[in-house]
């Protein structure tokens, strides 16, 4: 596992400010209620002092002075620090019973702290009132009260120590498993940046952020992984397609050289132009090919009529087409089937489709465009009656450079097809290469309409 300072950690830092917030609000509503439980306690103090009083008060209604002494009296004597005193004077200011000097002042509640009793015991809640002439003081002490606060005070103190101990034990296991996780992460993702690309990262039943976070860096991964292969595969594909015009016009051109006749070298400089002319277009179009796939084209999509484009398509290659001795029909609706693309690349789309149909299939062959609207969205098919595509090669036809055996002998670069996909992927459209029982029927679904995103900053 990784090193690193324990305080640093991301997990520890968050369990702490959380843990931090959680203490100051906990503390801001130990503080409330610690309050709200002192006010009901000193209620109730008052509320028992005021009952003594009243007892003492009554008796004295009832058999006057005599009887609210023998009441304090029965009490018993003085003892220091006893739960209730009283001092009970006369109206000359002596102390005709209770068994404490609780002194003189005006009428009502005070507090006789511990610090005014030269015994130290603890403070008492008293209140001085009038018997008639005489006057009475009750106290009763704050004992039982202060320590009922001082209990519930060290246990809001302990419940704060606890919380933050177990956030700060929790932001530790936290930690250990982040960092574990991190770390686990941080190696596969070596070992990816130093070629590995087939790894991927970890991904747990939790699906929890991180989880998710390195699912999609493993569908990224999964692209980089196949645009390598596929890069590799173009470059050796390059490679080996196009040593043999290169070699012809390298061969062409020193024939050339040992040639005497002016026409002879003409002829065979010709010819190595026209291989160096094929040369042109094949990396003309693997790089419309790899501008499409950048997706640079996007700014110029537009809603474009898709039974206008084919139409116009056919009317060129069905002239093509017969000199080939191949029967191009259209099947396209008067209403305009409209999608949203860039309509030089449909119009490049179609004409690969229609020149694919024709190198393709043999003298006789008839192959149809045709548009149609159907639920799934606008449809652009092109069948033909040749001889198809087998299944298991359909995927493969899409590859640059690859080609049927049947079809090596014919002019072509094997990159028509391909073209096409790019195109369709650009677009959102669905191709399908299916079987027409005879023959081959491809079809490209265009989405509704204002449903192909568009990046306004192309």
């Amino acid at each position: 596992m990784l090193g690193g300072n324990f305080f640093k950690s991301t997990a520890v830092r968050l369990a702490i400010i959380y843990s931090s917030l959680f203490v100051v609000s906990y503390l801001g509503a130990n503080v409330i209620a610690y309050q709200m439980v002192l006010a009901y306690l000193d209620d109730r103090l008052d509320k028992a002092v005021m009952e003594r009083y009243r007892e003492i008060e009554t008796t004295f209604r009832a058999r006057g002075l005599p009887g609210a002494v023998d009441m304090i009296n029965s009490h018993g004597p003085a003892i220091l620090g006893q739960e209730t005193i009283y001092t009970l004077r006369s109206a000359a200011g002596e102390v005709v019973a209770g068994n404490a000097d609780l002194g003189r002042g005006p009428d009502g509640f005070f507090d006789l702290p511990t610090g005014e009793r030269e015994d130290g015991t603890t403070g008492y809640k008293v209140f001085r009132g009038k018997l008639g002439e005489n006057e009475l003081a009750v106290g009763i002490s704050e004992g039982d009260t202060e320590q009922l606060a001082r209990i519930v005070l060290v246990s809001f103190g302990w419940t704060t120590a606890i919380v933050f101990a177990v956030a700060l034990a929790g932001g530790a296991v936290l930690r250990y498993r982040a960092r574990s996780r991190i770390n686990e992460l941080s190696q596969t993702a070596h070992a990816i940046g130093h070629g590995e690309l087939s790894r991927r990262l970890p991904v747990s039943p939790r699906m929890d952020e991180i989880d998710v976070l390195s699912s999609e860096v493993n569908v990224a991964l999964a692209r980089l992984e196949a645009s390598v292969a596929s890069l590799k595969q173009v470059t050796a594909d390059i490679a080996h397609d196009l040593k043999t015009p290169v070699s012809r016009a390298f061969l062409a051109l020193d024939d050339a050289l040992q040639l005497e006749s002016v026409d002879e070298v003409k002829e065979a400089v010709g010819g190595a132009l026209q291989e160096l002319s094929a040369l042109a277009a094949t990396f003309d179009a693997l790089l419309r090919i790899a501008q499409i796939e950048s997706r640079s084209r996007t700014a110029r999509f537009a809603a474009v009529n898709l039974a206008d484009i084919a139409r116009d398509m056919h009317e060129t290659y069905e002239v093509i087409a017969s000199e080939e001795g191949r029967v191009l029909t259209v099947d396209v609706p008067a209403e305009p089937l409209m999608v949203f693309g860039d309509e030089d690349l449909v119009r490049q789309m179609i004409a690969n489709l229609l020149a694919n149909t024709v190198r393709h299939t043999p003298d006789g062959s008839h192959a149809t465009v045709a548009v149609a609207q159907h639920p799934t969205g606008v449809v652009l098919e092109v069948t033909d009656n040749g001889p198809g595509i087998p299944e298991s090669e359909r995927a493969r036809v899409l590859e640059r450079f690859y080609r049927l055996e049947k079809s090596r002998t014919t002019i072509g670069s094997g990159l028509g097809l391909s073209m096409v996909k790019a195109i369709c992927d650009l677009h959102m459209a669905r191709l399908e290469l299916l079987d027409n029982s005879p023959g081959l029927k491809i079809r490209v679904v265009f989405q509704e309409i204002g449903s192909v995103p568009v990046d306004s900053g192309a």
